[in-house]
């Protein structure tokens, strides 16, 4: 049965997202060495606690981020940090765009509210084919678990079990199923066609 409506992941399924690119952005931002810069933003659980909701609003994010740090970090240095760890893959942008075109889509994002507001900056060509995107910080939840998709289906008004989820990690994938939706592991684009052609989607 054709779906009501498809949501993509978004790093690692739309584009490659290289955390080492990332760290050493910031490294030649900061003067820092990409580990101490990892052990106060990813290690510390900060980043994690951000995904989950913990600092809702973008300008709050990036002024603890930045006291993290302790490096006085602006929004621009941020997104270009993030930005050059994103590698867009074309194929499945197209695809994603060819699928919507026959029903809805959304992203659902584990991240926090920067790149949210962001967006349109990190990740243009996504920006241009996605209307709906969200990111778990909105639901106080990350992905995998299960209770972060319902809230996406309240927000959404979807139907659980009329929506696919798609995502390079299995244990969100399991997520989503235990919320009733439909779900695929994401390996490549070419895997993928045959799930798309299989759920009655042109690809």
């Amino acid at each position: 049965m054709k779906p009501e409506a498809v949501i993509f992941d978004m790093d690692d399924v739309l584009c490659r997202y290289d955390l080492g690119r990332r760290l050493r952005a910031l490294a030649r931002i900061t003067g820092q060495t990409p580990r101490d810069i990892r052990a106060a933003i990813w290690d510390s659980g900060f980043e994690d606690a951000a995904d989950s909701g913990d600092y809702p609003d973008p300008d709050d994010y990036l002024r603890e981020f930045a006291r993290r740090l302790g490096f006085p970090l602006t929004r621009g240095q941020w997104v270009d940090a993030r930005r050059e760890a994103m590698t867009p893959w074309p194929d499945m942008l197209a695809l994603a765009k060819s699928v919507g075109q026959q029903v809805r889509i959304a992203i659902y994002s584990n991240n926090g509210p920067l790149t949210r507001a962001a967006l349109a900056e990190l990740f243009p060509a996504c920006a241009a084919i996605f209307a709906e995107h969200y990111h778990s910080f909105e639901f106080g939840l990350r992905k995998p678990d299960p209770r972060s998709f319902t809230r996406l289906m309240e927000r959404m008004g979807a139907d659980p079990a009329r929506c696919w989820f798609i995502d390079d990690k299995k244990s969100n994938v399991a997520g989503a199923r235990l919320a009733g939706l439909k779900g695929h592991h994401f390996v490549s684009h070419d895997q993928l066609l045959p799930a798309v052609r299989g759920m009655g989607l042109a690809a």
